[in-house]
């Protein structure tokens, strides 16, 4: 009789569910894992370190700016101390100026009136001028002797001159020679009247007053 074994075998029942397949894919699973995990890693430490390297950039940029304002503050102070420094300069020459000015101007005027002498100017100036006007320079056979100041006042650079002369060219030639000065400017001829004295000739002196303003 023959026998038909519907049963499946014990053996072969046992084999039904292959163990080498699922420790492939598990070893797969882990290496996945741990290729992830790895890649995080690589990405988060990456990321540290951009971090860190942009921290010290912005130090870097804060230490750098810090400098910058103590530079500014010392430039400030710096500029501060030149400025006060000219101011004083100036204070100081302004005096200098107020003290050796008046003694300039005395000096300047004896040699407008001495013989052999005139107006402190620049030679090359004076013969361009006389080249364009012959009257503009002033009479060096003036005699000086023909004028007399009698009156000198000065306040703020402002003077104010009074005296007498022989003539009214005297004056004319008085003016043109405190114009052609270095020392002053703005000479402007006030008036001139008849006076009562008389000169050495016999005849009226003539009184003026100008204005002008001395440059120290």
């Amino acid at each position: 009789m023959i026998r038909i074994n519907l049963l499946p075998d014990s053996k072969q029942a046992g084999r039904g569910a292959p163990s080498g397949d699922v420790t492939v894919w598990a070893v797969v699973y882990l290496v996945s894992a741990v290729a992830l995990a790895g890649a995080l890693t690589l990405v988060h430490l990456g990321r540290s370190s951009e971090l860190d390297e942009r921290r010290r950039a912005n130090a870097e940029l804060e230490a750098q700016v810090k400098a910058l304002e103590a530079q500014s503050a010392g430039m400030a102070a710096l500029q501060a101390q030149l400025e006060e420094s000219d101011r004083m300069r100036g204070i100081i020459d302004e005096l200098q100026r107020r003290r050796t000015g008046p003694t300039r101007v005395l000096l300047e005027l004896r040699n407008i009136l001495s013989d052999g002498r005139g107006p402190s100017i620049d030679a090359d100036k004076l013969e361009t001028l006389r080249r364009e006007n012959p009257n503009a320079g002033f009479d060096p056979s003036w005699d000086v002797r023909r004028l007399a100041i009698t009156r000198f006042v000065e306040e703020q650079g402002a003077c104010a001159i009074s005296g007498t002369a022989r003539t009214n060219r005297d004056v004319a030639e008085f003016l043109r020679r405190l114009s052609l000065s270095n020392l002053f400017e703005e000479v402007i001829l006030a008036r001139t009247e008849m006076a009562q004295a008389l000169g050495p000739d016999g005849k009226p002196l003539i009184n003026f007053e100008l204005s002008c303003r001395v440059s120290y």
